[in-house]
């Protein structure tokens, strides 16, 4: 091919390539139909939310009624647990912002998907060092809950709803990954 020609060639593929006008985005934007990028946000977004109300709801561990076996338990007990869902939302809260800073409109596409498996990467990192976090808390929950059965039986069947609910939130998030750096 001679320059000419490649030339036009390139000419002619970029305009086949559908480049939205403004008013086409802001239709977008009224018609609500929202992006993978947006969902995932939005997620985010709301983990940050319940993980700052868990933190205030965890203050009232130091409240209970005295079943813990040693009085400072739940002291400590509430210490964790409000520093586990502080972290827990900041994390979330710093991964909102970042995935809301990726502008898949105004950023080549190469830069979308390096931004969005930096984030997926820090996701799986942040889980990395929460699961250990969590599992220490609940076996001092359990500890010093050891002689009330009925709540062990009521710690192990939490155990097993969160499970289910939060691998079924880890793969929704992933899925939305997947759907940001596969296009």
């Amino acid at each position: 091919m001679t320059p000419e020609e490649i030339k036009k060639t390139w000419e002619d593929a970029s305009r086949k390539i559908y480049r939205p006008t403004p008013e086409e985005f802001e239709n977008m934007y009224r018609e609500k139909k929202e992006t993978a990028l947006e969902r995932l946000a939005a997620r985010y977004k709301r983990f940050s939310t319940v993980g700052m109300l868990m933190t205030v709801v965890s203050v009232f561990w130091i409240f209970r009624p005295d079943h813990f076996g040693m009085f400072p338990m739940r002291y400590v007990v509430a210490a964790l647990l409000m520093l586990y869902f502080a972290t827990c939302a900041s994390i979330d809260w710093w991964l909102y912002k970042g995935v809301s800073s990726i502008n898949c409109y105004e950023m080549p596409v190469s830069e979308v998907v390096e931004k969005a498996v930096y984030y997926r990467k820090k996701h799986l990192q942040s889980m990395m060092f929460l699961i250990p976090f969590v599992v220490l808390v609940l076996g001092l929950m359990a500890y010093t809950f050891i002689t009330d059965r009925f709540i062990i039986y009521g710690m192990i069947a939490g155990l097993i709803v969160g499970l289910a609910i939060g691998y079924r939130q880890f793969r929704e998030f992933m899925s939305e990954y997947k759907l940001i750096s596969r296009n």
